[in-house]
């Protein structure tokens, strides 16, 4: 039987892709400003926001088949198909936000969030009751699988990197346009044969086009509820925590010259620590890390904004990574055309010097 498709459907389908592509990357970005529970929690509501439009966008993009013959949807096929969108999209950003963020890990948990939206695809497909039988050719399963599998990859890599607005605006197009992509290029290789003697199918209850547009809505709802709750952005494309996070300029002011606080947070509080107790600050993504020789603090300010804070104190800026307070440096050493600094209070120890900065490192020494 010959399958055509109504284009405003097909138009809903997308925009609904869109949505879900756009709150999936906004709930993510800065995650890692956020302690363990709550890194869960957003991740939870990403991976509904995400894998639940990612499931409406086929289940509208299914609607819109037209074919002589009635279709109906088995309900457990439906609710299975969008409970393995749900929860494969959690696991992949589960993975890349506490496991290997490298290219590798990207490629890994791409993998197999590609494969699992896939699986979410035929499984939907399953739910369908028709008098017809619903074939596949292989060439659908790997042009799929394969699209599939780059959308996943380049979403789980955009969803831990801090963007701003147009960014992941753009961000959310490429990726709703390619999940729309993978599912009509799946359906490109679905055949639909009739069959006789087949019982005939009812008609739903409710049509087709009003189904889509309910399924439509509930997404664009959800979406929306959601975005309400994700972190705001700066301009530069930063989350910011709380308002109150950055102290105020007479911060600085309010103590003695002598004598620094830098802001830490830790379980929604906001912390200070004086400097000179700091050892090295180390950069992690618009964030830092605060090393005491104890413990690590998490600190919102960038390691530019502290270093222009702590300028005409102890602190050199050894490496576009590294911030270290000279007076805690244990060692200096050279290896071939590498140059380091020995700070016990960190964990790697070394701390890389780069070519730029060793006349200022070595003259703050005394070398």
């Amino acid at each position: 039987m010959a399958a055509t498709y109504e284009p405003m459907m097909v138009i809903a389908s997308v925009v609904v892709a869109i949505m879900a592509s756009f709150t999936g990357l906004r709930l993510v970005s800065g995650m890692d400003a956020l302690d363990g529970a709550r890194r869960r929690v957003q991740i939870a509501k990403a991976a509904f926001a995400l894998g639940g439009g990612i499931w409406s966008m086929h289940f509208v993009g299914m609607l819109a088949v037209r074919l002589p013959s009635a279709l109906g949807y088995d309900a457990l096929y439906t609710l299975g198909s969008v409970l393995i969108a749900i929860l494969i999209t959690g696991v992949g950003l589960s993975m890349m936000a506490v496991g290997d963020r490298s290219p590798f890990g990207a490629i890994s948990a791409g993998t197999l969030t590609g494969l699992g939206i896939v699986s979410m695809h035929y499984v939907g497909m399953r739910a369908i009751s028709a008098n017809c039988q619903v074939s596949y050719q292989p060439a659908g399963f790997v042009i799929s699988s394969a699209i599939a599998i780059l959308f996943s990859i380049c979403a789980l890599r955009l969803s831990l990197k801090r963007r701003t607005s147009l960014q992941l605006t753009l961000g959310a197009i490429i990726l709703g346009v390619t999940i729309s992509a993978m599912h009509y290029s799946a359906m490109a290789f679905t055949r639909f044969i009739a069959v006789d003697g087949q019982s005939t199918v009812e008609t739903p209850i409710i049509r087709s086009d009003y189904l889509a547009l309910i399924v439509a809505v509930a997404a664009f709802v959800v979406c929306g509820l959601f975005l309400l709750t994700a972190l705001p952005i700066e301009r530069g494309g930063e989350p910011v925590l709380q308002p109150e996070a950055v102290p105020p300029p007479p911060f600085k002011a309010e103590a003695p010259a002598e004598r620094l606080r830098l802001p830490y947070e830790h379980n929604n509080t906001t912390y200070f620590i004086d400097a000179e107790r700091v050892h090295a600050i180390k950069a992690d993504g618009h964030y830092t890390r605060l090393y005491d020789g104890k413990d690590v603090y998490f600190c919102p300010w960038s390691i530019s904004k502290l270093e222009t804070y702590l300028a005409g104190r102890s602190f050199l800026r050894t490496h576009r990574s590294f911030l270290v307070n000279i007076a805690h440096a244990g060692a200096f050493q050279r290896r071939k055309d590498k140059a380091f600094l020995i700070v016990p209070a960190l964990a790697e120890t070394m701390v890389p010097v780069s070519r730029f900065h060793v006349a200022d490192v070595r003259r703050a020494l005394g070398i």
